[in-house]
């Protein structure tokens, strides 16, 4: 009972959603052992064969490095969503017709694009960005 109290927060954290294949990998590598990657039937008896508490301090750093993951994930996806249907539009321009870029829309347009690229830029030194790193440069480039 002792070591299931110990271990049960530890069993917390590794139910959360942010916990992807590559982090289960890690922590087998870590625990040396292997179990069956198979998420919706995942046994109690094979997390506790793993030998968590002997190695709790890596399992929980795997597990807090997945939810930071997860947090680079969602922003990446944000500026993926601003950026998908991003349009401008013209104002006319003496007798030209509409060739000059509206100001007021134009400077929200600049403010989303420097906000993304400072997110961007702290992505590319963030370690829990490591996963995403090709996908972060190709909107670095885009952008």
């Amino acid at each position: 009972i002792e070591n299931f109290q110990d271990v049960l927060p530890l069993l917390h954290k590794l139910t959360n959603k942010a916990m992807r294949n590559r982090h289960w990998l890690q922590i087998m590598s870590v625990t040396g052992k292997t179990i069956k990657l198979d998420l919706e039937r995942m046994r109690l008896s094979a997390l506790l064969g793993m030998g968590l508490l002997e190695h709790m301090e890596q399992v929980e750093d795997i597990c807090n490095s997945a939810v930071k993951e997860l947090m680079v994930e969602g922003r990446l996806n944000q500026i993926a969503e601003d950026w998908s249907d991003q349009g401008f539009t013209f104002a006319p321009f003496k007798n030209r017709g509409p060739i000059v870029l509206r100001g007021q829309e134009l400077q929200e347009i600049v403010n989303k694009l420097e906000d993304s690229q400072m997110a961007l830029g702290a992505m590319t030194t963030n370690r829990h960005s490591a996963p995403f790193r090709d996908e972060v440069q190709s909107w670095i480039t885009k952008l």
